[in-house]
């Protein structure tokens, strides 16, 4: 007892002691901090609230008061404050042994006094007076790498796009600039942008309006310009960006397996009268899979999750005479679809070399390396039987494989209402089809600074791109156990042997070249007059553009692995003699084009811009005076806040600006003007032997000119208290005539055809706006910004050439929305004979109770496709495109997520062919074309017991093609919100990284697609689907992880 009452008080006594020494050391501490007071003020002396001051190195700080005020306790005079503040340059203040100090700092202008990329040259953002929109390279690599322009249509102001594939190397996004599409400059020449890695962009500008893009000439109605990157002062650094990820369709559409197949099929029978076919020991086969029945998800079967792959390293550095940008990438897509793959590969080389004090060379080489591969069925939904559409026709109570007589397993296939489907076969067995693109772009420049004249230079730029494409395509004949369709009293399902392609073999090569070479002369004054900036420009400019394709198709080979042409052997499957098809043709076009500008400056507040191009075509050359064209523009700006009586000095910039211009396009053939003849082989019998006959064709229009369009664009520019907001708004209207139309229809039959089949008669105009809202800001260690863009478009025919004067207004696209789609207007579905036989019907088209009951629009009482069909869907297009980009970074910690979304368009559910033909597709009629069906329709189809149905009368024997117009009834609100993209990652502390001699390392997390809300969710298609969908490549969801670093 007395040893534990020692302990305690020995325990007591060390716990004191340890409570003292602790107090000592705390006094002491305390008593060495030094109190540092200090004031804030920025370059006008005006005294900044609420400015971060943190001691270097800790977490220690405090903020200004309402006076700018601070007072802070740090360790000794020796520290170093750090004056952090939104808008405003981070600044690092060493005490130096004083104990108040008196700090200024200088408002962050980066904003302000960006240079951004304009027609062939760069402004400073504050001066540029046209509608032109900026991506940085940041922001590039903020998505996951598939495509620039899936990008853009999401992070630009301006742009609106419509991806409608996910297939790989063909899941690029359509876009349009202000409602047109867009012509592309990559380092100052016309070319594609998909196939750029986004690693090796510096910035992306978006010329909207006529006043910045006219001076590019023939079809440049609004312009991208991208600008790669180049190479800096200094020691050589290198960098990597690599990531791997997964794919999977973003909206994966539920079939019907074969037990549901089998109710609804059997109640459809019900609902025509007839018996069932399927019986409850059929279903039983089904799922048990024996007897040759069986339970395939040939969606799931052939759609599975994709892998993708990005690498890129790139080097940079050099001195004063000379920099350099290199780098190389690896991209690789394998599709959710087996031997659907694309692989590129990417080198790129910029030079810039002093070469004297006056002279300079600048060289760019860049290279690519494309490969696609897929199986000889593709993925197109235009294409018959492609592989898509196979999985969604193949009959779910089939199984996969099946044992033949012969003892082998073959892949099984289905009857349809055409030809048999066996998608798995056609993936493994129908033989491949493999484009292989090289590109070789090239282009240098010299520039001279004249020193006989102060702000005079010279340039000289050249360019030359080489293209070319080799394919080779295989057709392999296979063999398919083909299922025999089930009756009532089937125990098993007997298979025969189905060759496909009638057992014929087909080997077909294809080459294609082209070249392009371009050449720009230019100078560029450039002086400041006291308060007067001049800066005058001048170019000439010419292209030349030459092609070459062959091809070659052979038949028959005895050995699928000896595939070459010189193996082939000229017959078919049956041993019938069958000759090679061989083909071939060239191209060439040219163009010269001219241009003056001229930019003025007075005191950074009146900003005028005057440019003319005037640009010759080939195209033209026949015509009557329209060989050339003349594009002129102006505009002009007006920055307010420069003015001496605005006093908001919360304003950073304050800009109005307003111009107009002219641009031209072509949709003119080469030679148009000449009179065609046409020749028909043995057309007639002279002298008892067939001769060919030549006789007059189309008759040539020598009239015929450029289609114009006149642009007007008004916008303002805002910015306050240093960046914490700003705003950039728009209003254009665009007026487009000139257009070439087909105006055969406008003449009548006696005249025989002798008369002009096209002419420049049609209009369109162009109106809308777009705008873009940012918020940037900083609290605490928590950086953060928002970014809102929104682009309004609306396009509607002034003038359409096919429409007839004895057309109802309704028919006519004049007055229309451009994209209008054309169908009846629905009321319903008729519920009862008794509505039947009281209303308007399709004449010799019979309907049912659960048929699309059509409005009679001219009320003759009866419905027809002349007088009762009108333009009533809208463009498939958005009509009003918005994104929301939400981003932010603390302690190393960053996100990016971009949710974006489309309004006003209409995604229609059946189908209108390029040729006017309308029918149905999977997701309107049942078992359409002897397929499987989504299992959507049928729980939703019309019934006796079902009467307010979204889709119409159950049934698989249709009395007529009522159901397959387009019409009101299929279309539905295609309007829908898209998480785009989403990116997380964290970057590891310098003070770690630099022990192992690396600057930066970044691990991050990215996905695309990843969630979709639309009208079109509860059936799991996706908004964005091609408009005749009878199966195509889905829209893909990505998920990666990657890696940055740099040395």
């Amino acid at each position: 007892m007395k040893s534990k009452n020692r302990s305690i008080k020995w325990r007591y006594s060390s716990l004191r002691g340890l409570f003292l020494t602790l107090f000592i050391l705390s006094t002491l501490i305390t008593y060495a901090q030094v109190n540092v007071r200090g004031k804030v003020v920025d370059a006008t002396g005006e005294t900044l609230i609420g400015v971060n001051v943190v001691l270097k190195n800790t977490r220690q700080g405090t903020v200004t008061d309402i006076d700018g005020e601070f007072n802070l306790s740090v360790p000794s005079t020796s520290s170093t404050l750090l004056f952090s503040y939104v808008g405003f340059k981070e600044l690092e203040v060493p005490l130096n042994g004083r104990n108040f100090v008196n700090v200024t700092m200088q408002a962050d202008t980066e904003l302000l006094d960006e240079v951004i990329v304009v027609g062939y040259g760069t402004q400073r953002r504050t001066s540029v007076t046209g509608a032109v929109s900026t991506l940085s390279d940041t922001e590039l690599i903020k998505a996951p790498v598939v495509g620039v322009t899936n990008v853009l249509g999401a992070r630009v102001a301006g742009v609106t796009s419509l991806q409608q594939s996910g297939q790989p190397g063909q899941d690029g996004a359509s876009l349009l600039v202000r409602g047109e599409g867009a012509t592309y400059i990559v380092d100052g020449v016309i070319r594609s942008i998909n196939e750029i890695d986004p690693n090796e962009i510096e910035s992306i500008s978006i010329l909207k309006d006529a006043t910045s893009a006219s001076v590019y000439g023939l079809n440049a109605t609004s312009v991208v310009i991208v600008t790669t990157k180049r190479g800096k002062d200094g020691t050589l650094g290198i960098s990597y960006n690599g990531n791997y990820g997964i794919s999977q369709n973003a909206n994966q559409i539920k079939w019907l397996d074969g037990p549901g197949y089998a109710y609804w099929y059997n109640m459809a029978r019900e609902m025509d009268g007839d018996d069932p076919v399927f019986t409850s020991a059929q279903v039983e086969k089904m799922k048990a899979g024996v007897d040759g029945w069986g339970n395939t998800n040939w969606y799931d079967e052939v759609f599975g999750i994709g892998r993708n792959m990005n690498h890129n390293v790139s080097a940079t550095g050099g001195t004063e005479k000379v920099k350099f940008f290199s780098s190389l990438s690896a991209f690789q897509q394998k599709g959710n679809v087996d031997n659907f793959n694309y692989t590129r590969y990417n080198m790129r080389a910029n030079i810039d070399a002093k070469i004297t004090d006056n002279l300079s060379l600048i060289m760019n080489v860049a290279g690519r390396l494309d490969e696609h591969d897929r199986p000889n069925y593709s993925a197109d939904p235009n294409d018959w039987h492609n592989i898509p559409q196979q999985a969604v026709r193949a009959l779910p109570y089939i199984p996969k494989t099946i044992v033949g007589n012969d003892g082998k397993e073959y892949y099984t296939s289905t009857r349809t209402a055409s030809s048999p489907v066996s998608p798995l076969a056609a993936i493994y067995q129908s033989g491949y089809n493999r484009p292989r693109n090289t590109t070789i772009q090239t282009n240098f420049s010299l520039n001279y600074d004249a020193p006989w004249m102060e702000g005079l230079s010279l340039k000289f730029m050249g360019a030359y791109d080489k293209f070319f494409q080799f394919n080779k395509s295989l057709t392999i004949p296979f063999e398919t156990m083909m299922g025999a369709l089930p009756v009532a009293t089937t125990e098993a399902i007997s298979y025969t042997s189905f060759k496909n392609n009638s057992g014929n073999t087909a080997l077909t090569e294809s080459a294609h070249s082209s070249t392009n070479v371009v050449t720009q002369s230019s100078f560029t004054y450039d002086r400041q007059f006291d308060k007067h900036k001049i800066n005058l420009f001048g170019l000439a400019e010419t292209r030349n553009a030459f092609s070459n394709t062959l091809g070659a198709t052979g038949y028959g080979l005895n050995f699928l692995s000896l595939d070459e042409l010189d193996m082939i052997t000229n017959t078919t499957g049956n041993g019938e003699e069958r000759v090679p098809s061989i083909s071939g043709g060239s191209g060439q076009s040219r163009l010269v084009g001219f241009v003056g500008r001229l930019n003025y400056d007075y005191d950074n507040r009146y900003l005028l811009e005057a440019s003319l191009r005037r640009d010759g075509s080939y195209l033209f050359s026949g015509m009557a005076g329209s060989q050339w064209v003349n594009l002129p523009a102006v505009s002009a700006g007006w920055r307010m806040n420069n003015e001496e009586w605005f006093q908001a000095d919360w304003i950073d910039n304050l800009k109005l600006r307003g111009g107009i211009g002219k641009t031209a396009t072509s949709a003119v053939s080469a030679f148009q003007y000449l009179n065609l003849m046409n020749i028909s082989s043995n057309a007639l019998i002279l002298n008892n032997q067939a001769q060919s006959m030549i006789y007059s064709g189309t008759l040539g229009n020598p009239y015929l000119s450029w289609a114009k369009a006149i642009t007007y664009n008004a916008g303002v520019e805002f910015m306050a208290w240093r960046g914490l907001l700003g705003v950039e708004l728009d209003v254009f209207y665009k007026y487009q005539y000139d257009l070439l139309a087909s105006v055969g229809g406008s003449y009548p039959p006696s005249m025989g055809g002798y008369y002009f089949s096209t002419d420049n008669v049609n209009k369109i105009d162009y109106r809308g706006f777009d705008f873009t809202i940012t918020h940037n800001n900083k609290i605490g260690d928590f950086r953060y910004g928002v970014k809102w863009i929104g682009t309004l478009a609306n396009r509607k025919w002034l003038y359409y050439a096919g429409d007839s004067e004895n057309t109802p207004d309704y028919l006519k696209l004049t007055g229309k929305e451009v994209g209008s789609q054309l169908g009846f207007i629905s009321e319903g579905l008729f519920q009862t004979q008794e509505e039947i036989d009281n209303a308007a019907t399709i004449p010799g088209s019979p309907v049912l109770p659960g048929y699309i009951k059509y409005k009679d629009r001219n009320g003759d009482g009866k419905i027809t496709y002349a007088q009762d069909m009108g333009y009533v869907g809208k463009s498939p297009y958005a009509k009003f495109q918005t994104s929301l980009n939400l981003n932010g970074d603390w302690k190393g910690f960053d996100f990016d997520i971009l949710l974006q979304s489309g309004l006003g368009r209409t995604v229609a559910l059946t189908g209108v062919y390029s040729s006017g033909v309308m029918d149905n597709t999977v997701f309107t009629r049942m078992f359409y074309h002897g397929g499987n069906t989504p299992v959507f329709v049928p729980e939703n189809s019309w019934r006796p017991d079902n009467q307010n149905a979204e889709f119409p009368r159950l049934s698989l024997v249709t009395v007529s093609t009522n159901n397959a117009y387009s019409s009101t009834f299929w279309y539905r609100n295609g309007n829908y919100l898209r998480v785009k993209s989403f990116q997380l990652g964290y970057t590891i502390p310098n003070s770690l990284t630099r022990k192992a001699g690396v600057d930066k390392i970044r691990l991050f997390m990215e996905g695309s697609n990843l969630f979709t809300f639309s009208g079109l969710t509860k059936y799991n298609i996706d908004p964005e689907q091609p408009g005749v969908n009878n199966g195509y490549y889905p829209q893909q969801k990505t998920l990666s992880f990657g890696l940055n670093f740099s040395l």
